[in-house]
């Protein structure tokens, strides 16, 4: 096919298949107009057409007064207008195949079929395999969920006590091992030693909710006792809270020693504890907790996350391109 053979709709497409599966992602700059027309054999008019084209969908964005040329557009600035016109666009040119294939003799469901088969293979390229672990099964339930939700893809959740049955095959089966940062290091030092990547873990910072914060400020009194099941947790609480009122008396303990909480219980105005720890403290010391924390993850722990699962899809994508599979039904 000549140069002057491939559309500015071809080459329009063309972005928006990188930038679908990810080779291109939100703020990347996109190759400048003549490295674009070598790139796929076309001119640089056409290609300029075509970018055109894709800013007038509010796809891409023009920075020339930084001399950055085209850069995809980033979520936060692409409102919903952009989005239903992008929609639009989708389905009209669906609508378009829609009828080729009803004029080439294709039922509807060979139709289906088909576009279900072709969704597939171009997701399923791109599809990142996600488990999470964190060490008692309260925070393992409701961390997972949430990253479910925040992620917009399905991540497994499990206790970390998982993950040391058989840590080989767990590397081996998942793109990507979420964890918190109480656990990062011996979960990286794990698969070290089994000679993998590093960056097959990623920790994810956890704070206290503003509502678990919220109940605290209002304490009254300053002789505070944080009890948690982590040592680590009770010691991160006890900065957090602090770094808030330098003036409290703050003591914070591991739930070992039944007598040790006991005696904070006993001599602390107001006692914290986590989901984890409330019961058995309970139990010990015929106390209520004032307040029952709970945790929420960090955002720029997701905004991270994010980025990684984000590199994930690339390499999975540009090793299909290396090395295409037919996958024709």
């Amino acid at each position: 096919m000549s140069r002057d053979q491939v559309t500015a709709e071809a080459v329009m497409q063309a972005v928006l298949h990188r930038i679908t599966t990810g080779q291109y992602a939100p703020g990347d700059r996109l190759p400048p107009v003549r490295k674009l027309a070598e790139e796929i054999g076309s001119n640089r008019n056409t290609v300029n057409k075509a970018y055109q084209m894709l800013f007038e969908l509010g796809i891409i964005e023009n920075n020339d007064i930084a001399r950055k040329g085209y850069t995809v557009k980033r979520a936060e600035h692409a409102g919903s207008k952009t989005k239903t016109e992008l929609l639009d666009y989708f389905y009209q040119h669906s609508v378009e195949l829609v009828w080729q294939g009803m004029a080439a003799g294709m039922s509807s469901e060979d139709m289906l079929s088909r576009l279900k088969a072709a969704v597939d293979e171009v997701f399923g390229h791109s599809e990142v395999s996600l488990i999470f672990y964190e060490c008692n099964d309260y925070d393992t339930t409701e961390m997972g969920r949430h990253l479910n939700e925040i992620l917009h893809m399905p991540v497994e959740f499990r206790n970390l006590s998982h993950f040391y049955k058989n840590p080989g095959s767990i590397v081996k089966k998942y793109d990507l091992i979420i964890t918190t940062y109480h656990h990062l290091s011996e979960i990286t030092e794990a698969i070290k030693r089994m000679e993998f990547p590093s960056g097959k873990v990623v920790g994810i910072d956890t704070r206290l909710t503003a509502d678990s914060m919220l109940k605290i400020a209002r304490f009254p009194k300053t002789s505070i006792g944080v009890i948690c099941t982590n040592q680590n947790t009770a010691h991160m609480i006890k900065h957090i809270l602090f770094g808030y009122h330098p003036e409290w008396e703050i003591e914070a303990i591991a739930s070992e020693d039944p007598q040790a909480i006991a005696a904070l219980a006993s001599r602390c105005d107001h006692l914290i504890v986590t989901h984890t720890s409330a019961e058995e403290v309970n139990a010990l010391t015929g106390r209520s907790p004032d307040v029952v924390v709970n945790f929420q993850i960090d955002e720029q722990s997701i905004a991270f996350l994010n980025q990684r699962i984000h590199q994930i899809r690339m390499e999975k994508v540009q090793a299909h391109q290396s090395n295409p599979v037919s996958t024709n039904p």
